[in-house]
């Protein structure tokens, strides 16, 4: 027959429940923090009155969207630098993806390592500088999460709304 200690039981239920508290602390915050980033972008093109229909956000400070009724092209990062940049995309001639690589001493390591990562926005007008929209940079995250993969499907979907 199996014996259990009644104190042990209690102990071992108290640190458990403090376990799943953490765990469930840090989700609520979380949702917070996305729902406020959210808040902070529906407020942006509800000003502009704009309704994207496509959108994706990333980490909490980017979101990209296209309204395609006014055919407008949105941005925001919510980063220190703070940016908001509606393009309307009847003055845009394409799309492009920029990829910057960190210089790294020649050595027999033929693998690159992204520093920057951006869409660049090439207007009509022959005088207009692109336009840099930041994707991600090795200065704020250690890591890629699917940027370089996000960055080519937005590049797409950018120059296929160019060309109806």
């Amino acid at each position: 027959m199996l014996y259990i200690d009644m104190p042990t039981l209690v102990v071992v239920i108290i640190l458990l429940g403090a376990l799943a508290a953490v765990f469930v602390y840090h989700s609520l915050k979380g949702k917070k923090a996305q729902k406020q980033f959210l808040d902070k972008f529906n407020q942006f093109v509800s000003g502009l009155q704009l309704n994207p229909q496509v959108k994706e956000d990333w980490r909490r400070r980017f979101v990209l969207g296209i309204d395609q009724q006014k055919n407008t092209l949105v941005y925001c990062n919510f980063g220190e630098s703070e940016q908001k940049i509606a393009v309307p995309l009847a003055e845009v001639s394409k799309v492009t993806v920029l990829e910057t690589f960190q210089e790294n001493a020649p050595t027999t390591n033929t693998r690159k390592l992204i520093d920057h990562l951006a869409l660049n926005i090439h207007f009509k007008k022959p005088g207009k500088e692109a336009l840099s929209l930041l994707i991600y940079s090795a200065e704020e995250y250690s890591d890629l999460l699917g940027e370089t993969v996000l960055a080519a499907n937005w590049a797409n979907t950018i120059n296929e709304q160019l060309t109806k």
